[in-house]
């Protein structure tokens, strides 16, 4: 019980905080999907094309997962470990409040392309897309957000008025940065592995 209510805390430690970093990433996400409708006819023809060509690659296994799985732990770290250096500053919390952003404008976009190529049939699709690898992500991004944000307010505090236990708040930005490292590389695994493999199995329904 006790590790529950720990790991509770330490995933969503400040409820104020927690909403904003949220609210961050469903805003992303949403103007992803709105962008997307936004865009020329040109613009979203090219779009279908290369979702279409993502899942013709996926029937016939012509996708190269270990080049695969390179380039999607380099998105993931590029996020995890920019976030987390940027956090050590009042300025580069602004800047990681719009990389959360990114995150999900980056999700909302790729859904909706999904969405458009397939429409209702494609709903499958995004169901395999999103669980587990991009939720499990966007978590990440999310909680890095927040202890990014803990960790300068921490800073500010101990400048202004000598308060604050700095030796603690850096401990738990440490675990929270092994924590991220291992949870993207999880994710990455299903995004290239797994998430392929169902797509495979239910492809005759899109292509």
């Amino acid at each position: 019980m006790k590790k529950s209510v720990r790991l509770r805390e330490m995933i969503l430690p400040n409820k104020r905080i927690n909403f904003f970093a949220m609210s961050i990433i469903i805003l992303g996400i949403i103007s992803g999907s709105i962008f997307l409708m936004m865009l020329s006819r040109v613009d979203k023809d090219n779009i279908i094309l290369q979702v279409t060509n993502f899942f013709m690659n996926v029937s016939k296994n012509s996708i190269n997962k270990g080049q695969a799985l390179k380039n999607s732990l380099i998105i993931n770290y590029i996020f995890v470990f920019s976030i987390w250096v940027l956090g050590f500053s009042v300025v580069g919390v602004i800047v990681n409040i719009f990389l959360t952003y990114l995150k999900g404008f980056l999700v909302g976009f790729t859904v909706s392309s999904i969405f458009l190529t397939y429409k209702y049939k494609g709903f499958l699709a995004v169901i395999m897309y999103v669980f587990p690898s991009q939720v499990v992500h966007s978590l990440v991004v999310v909680i890095l957000l927040i202890y990014s944000i803990m960790l300068t307010n921490n800073l500010v505090r101990i400048i202004v008025s000598k308060k604050g236990n700095n030796r603690l708040m850096l401990k738990k930005y440490c675990v929270i940065l092994v924590f991220s490292i291992i949870l993207s590389f999880v994710s990455s695994l299903f995004e290239v592995y797994v998430f392929p493999y169902l797509l495979k199995n239910i492809v005759s329904i899109y292509v």
